[in-house]
């Protein structure tokens, strides 16, 4: 609903419900039918768990190289109604391959997006700072070897997704020269539940982050 509300109306949207239990399809596509979007809004169901990587690679099969891609979670909502018309004009005026924004953790300050430094030449050994919202141009994909978004079984990358798409565009974006913009404004709400003790230690917790170093000490696959 928080897309359906921006001023920008120029957008599409495709949803992968990845085995969700909460009838996040037929929900979805109640929606379309009802606010009369089915042109423009697209419910894809998986009969398998493929995760954020393979989803999105497939979503971008159907994209053209000028489009910008937008990456939002199911639970999570854009916090302004103009998300989407400033993020037009932001690519329109800086020819960036890549734009990401502020984002707060629940109804809290916490943000842990930000800029990379200057003099960045290697974003793997930069700390996470391309967090959401998280927005590229198609094209920015292009020519990146698929091996980094695969495990070292050849399995794609199921935990730390995000770093897992976005590390090898962010370096390959460096390393042609391309714009990168960072804007400072919160764009994204990321809903998290900040008063669950173990939230930085579960299980869950744990697997991200180890999965986050593999990532970061194989670097960037040519």
């Amino acid at each position: 609903m928080s897309v359906v509300a921006q001023s920008y109306k120029n957008w599409r949207m495709i949803v992968y419900d990845d085995m969700s239990k909460d009838g996040t399809s037929s929900t979805v596509q109640r929606l379309a039918i009802n606010l009369g979007l089915r042109d423009r809004l697209s419910v894809i169901r998986r009969a398998e768990k493929f995760g954020e990587v393979r989803n999105t690679l497939d979503a971008v099969k159907t994209i053209d190289d000028d489009e910008i891609v937008c990456r939002l979670d199911g639970g999570d909502w854009l916090t302004d109604t103009d998300t989407l018309h400033i993020l037009n004009q932001a690519y329109e005026k800086t020819d960036a391959a890549i734009i990401w924004t502020k984002h707060r953790w629940a109804y809290s300050s916490r943000n842990i997006s930000g800029p990379l430094r200057q003099d960045t030449t290697d974003v793997y050994k930069h700390p996470w700072v391309s967090s959401h919202l998280k927005t590229f141009r198609r094209a920015a994909m292009r020519g990146i070897n698929p091996k980094n978004y695969l495990d070292d079984d050849g399995n794609y990358i199921m935990i730390a997704c995000d770093q897992a798409v976005f590390l090898p565009m962010l370096q390959k974006a460096i390393e042609d020269h391309r714009p990168l913009c960072y804007m400072p404004f919160v764009a994204y709400h990321y809903n998290i539940d900040l008063a669950k003790p173990d939230l930085f230690t579960c299980d869950r917790s744990q697997n991200q982050k180890m999965s986050a170093e593999r990532i970061r000490a194989r670097g960037y696959i040519r």
